[in-house]
């Protein structure tokens, strides 16, 4: 009797945001044949330094994914963002609804869709902005320059280019049901691909456990929308959010941004124009450490062994070329931690995901905590999410499962 063989799952998204020197790592990896991932999103203000990076993505058919900056140049603070008022579509002022309402938000359009044909970028992010609530003003202007965008794209022969949606809210409001129904209401009739999520404050950093069980619940009902859901800045968090089926596909910065925050655009900080320094990823523990603590750890008895990279096409010298290159040993690992995901069929990812990785992290993060104080929140933070996602696997498996990103349009007669 033949066999009958099990369609396998598509493979869950991963997206790395490149900041302004992490174009050299990549293109490495790429030449290496090495990068495994489903995009990477691209800041335009940067498009000078990653251009070569932008071409040989899509030439090994990675997805590239313009991130217009629409929320930076609705905020003052924002604007003094190195390189935002400089691009093509920036304001003199920041943008209030009004501005971008009717012809204002056509030439707004035209602009990005311009600039994708031009630098030869796939996919876009919507150019969306900061909502109070399912009744903001935005979002009328938000769904009109969604129209504008497909328009303007496929007049130019780029029918194909999928558009995703930013839903940049406060957590309070993703949380309210009602808020949260409306906004379903809103989207459903969008021509959008996929929805991305930047809620505030979430991530690695700021994800308790009602907070992250809150997140998994406002995330199966916005399945609703048949399209697929995307985590933004959630850093090692968004490992269980693909394993629980919550989202189809996160994004991450190099071994920063783990968290989402909206306090960046209420104050100026000092020496915000220029990036902290890479840290190491600890992967077996889903924790980073700055390199100076790394080298402290590697040096306590039993900890290379146990936390070195064993990954010869990662690090060849182990836990040394981890913290020489720590933005490559991150790249690689947490690719390999979704392809493995990918892997499991979504039905057994959970009980992988809580055995596999959480259940040992977490007894792990003991004694590395011993040997490394930095390393005791991680520890709690590992046993807040053991408890809390155990629990949530005991009552039943997930009811519903977000749709995968796959770098094209979804049909399902938004177009």
């Amino acid at each position: 009797m033949p066999a009958t063989l099990r369609v396998a799952d598509p493979p869950l998204g991963n997206y790395f945001r490149p900041a302004r020197n992490d174009h050299t790592v990549l293109l490495q990896l790429l030449s290496e044949n090495r990068l495994t991932a489903t995009g990477l999103v691209i800041d335009p203000a940067l498009i000078a330094r990653q251009d070569e990076l932008v071409h040989e993505a899509g030439r090994q058919g990675i997805e590239t994914v313009l991130d217009p900056r629409s929320v930076d140049l609705s905020t003052a603070v924002g604007l003094e963002f190195a390189g935002v008022s400089k691009l093509p579509w920036a304001p003199g002022v920041p943008h209030q609804p009004a501005d971008l309402s009717g012809a204002a938000g056509l030439l707004f359009s035209e602009s990005l869709a311009e600039f994708m044909v031009k630098e030869s970028i796939g996919a876009v992010q919507a150019p969306t902005h900061i909502i109070s609530g399912g009744t903001d003003p935005w979002l009328e202007i938000d769904a009109e320059l969604v129209y504008h965008l497909r328009r303007a794209l496929d007049t130019r022969g780029r029918g194909a280019s999928p558009i995703y949606y930013p839903m940049i809210l406060r957590s309070g409001v993703l949380q309210d049901d009602q808020a949260r129904a409306r906004l379903i209401r809103h989207l459903r009739a969008l021509p959008i691909d996929a929805v991305w999520l930047r809620v505030h404050p979430f991530g690695t950093t700021s994800s308790g456990p009602l907070a992250l069980r809150r997140y998994i619940h406002a995330c199966q009902d916005l399945h609703e929308l048949s399209v697929p859901l995307v985590a933004e800045h959630t850093g090692t968090v968004g490992v269980p959010l693909l394993a629980f089926g919550a989202v189809g596909g996160i994004e991450s910065g190099i071994t920063l941004g783990e968290r989402f925050s909206l306090d960046r655009y209420s104050r100026q900080r000092e020496g915000a124009g220029f990036a902290p320094p890479p840290r190491v990823y600890i992967s077996e523990l889903g924790a980073f450490l700055t390199r100076d603590r790394a080298r402290s750890l590697y040096s306590k008895r039993g900890m290379r062994a146990a936390h070195g990279c064993q990954d010869q096409r990662c690090c060849p010298r182990g836990w040394e070329d981890s913290v020489a290159n720590p933005k490559r040993h991150f790249l690689v690992q947490r690719s390999s931690e979704i392809a493995r995901l990918s892997a499991t069929p979504a039905d057994l990812r959970p009980t992988i995901y809580l055995n596999e990785f959480l259940r040992p992290a977490g007894d792990a993060a003991i004694r590395a905590a011993q040997a490394e104080p930095a390393l005791e929140i991680v520890r709690k933070r590992l046993d807040s999410w053991r408890a809390t996602l155990s629990a949530a696997h005991a009552s039943g498996p997930p009811p519903s499962h977000s749709r995968v990103p796959a770098g094209r349009r979804i049909s399902n007669g938004r177009s």
